[in-house]
């Protein structure tokens, strides 16, 4: 079953469905979730990076997923594959049957189980920045902790105060190797810390509040709903559309893109079709307001 969702062929109603479910079932920001899938792989649950491991709706990298799935999986339904990872002594995931690894890591293409892990991780991430910061953090900070890590988001965060002007490749070689758009000017020229920070914030809703997050009653853990199988979802329609009338495409997300040193565009949303196919979508979706 989990083999089969993993390599299933997904619509965008089903995605859209997907990402609301997990917002509601883990309590994350589904503008967050809805802005973030689109900007790492166009809600492409298959989509695979060319600089990383990153797979999938949310472009999680190998060790994060299997951390993930380790930490949360038991809680959606996962229990045996969570039971299957291991940590080892060097800190890294491990699982001892190259199956059940190749099964795991497949489920990044899952969107059911990507939203909802996504969700959790956005949600775990928040309350560590929130603890370490002693404030609550806005979608662009939180986003930095989706392709730093948390710690590094972190002492991104802090820098951006207290050393603005640092070399951000140097204090961040590794993600500055997989982001060079981020990292980089167009000329080759390394930007500073503040200007990796501003890039942040420049994302969609990147500068807004996050929602409160809410105070979850224990619940008993339940199977995951493969999308295939899932029930229809209802979509908050006004939000999803607003989403996407905020939504930029970050650097060289389209091939024929003009370079621009990184900075988001401050033109208006281009209407690819992938959009307009994402846009039509709305209106079909199960209960949603629209739907006919």
């Amino acid at each position: 079953m989990q083999a089969e969702a993993a390599n299933a062929t997904f619509d965008r109603t089903q995605i859209l469905g997907a990402l609301q479910r997990a917002a509601q079932a883990t309590g994350a920001d589904f503008d967050y979730l809805l802005n973030t899938a689109t900007r790492e792989s166009g809600l492409k649950p298959g989509a695979q990076a060319g600089t990383s491991s990153a797979v999938g709706l949310f472009q999680f990298i190998e060790q994060s997923w299997l951390g993930t799935v380790k930490t949360y999986g038991a809680k959606h339904g996962l229990g045996a594959l969570a039971d299957a990872i291991t940590r080892g002594s060097d800190g890294r995931y491990h699982t001892s049957n190259p199956s059940d690894r190749a099964a795991i890591l497949a489920l990044r293409k899952d969107p059911t189980v990507a939203a909802l892990m996504a969700g959790e991780f956005s949600q775990a991430t928040r309350a560590t920045l929130q603890s370490e910061l002693g404030r609550d953090v806005c979608g662009g900070e939180l986003y930095a902790a989706h392709f730093l890590g948390p710690d590094a988001a972190c002492r991104l965060i802090k820098m951006s105060e207290n050393q603005p002007t640092a070399n951000a490749a140097t204090a961040f070689p590794g993600a500055a190797s997989a982001n060079r758009n981020v990292f980089f000017h167009r000329d080759g020229t390394a930007k500073t810390v503040r200007e990796v920070y501003d890039w942040t914030l420049r994302q969609p809703n990147g500068a807004a509040a996050l929602n409160a997050m809410p105070v979850k009653p224990a619940a008993d853990p339940k199977p995951v709903q493969y999308v295939d199988n899932a029930g229809s979802g209802s979509v908050d329609t006004q939000n999803l559309l607003l989403s996407f009338a905020q939504w930029q495409p970050r650097h060289g997300f389209f091939s024929s893109e003009i370079q621009n040193d990184g900075a988001v565009p401050t033109s208006s949303i281009v209407m690819s079709p992938a959009m307009m196919d994402v846009l039509q979508s709305v209106n079909t979706i199960p209960g949603s307001d629209t739907a006919h």
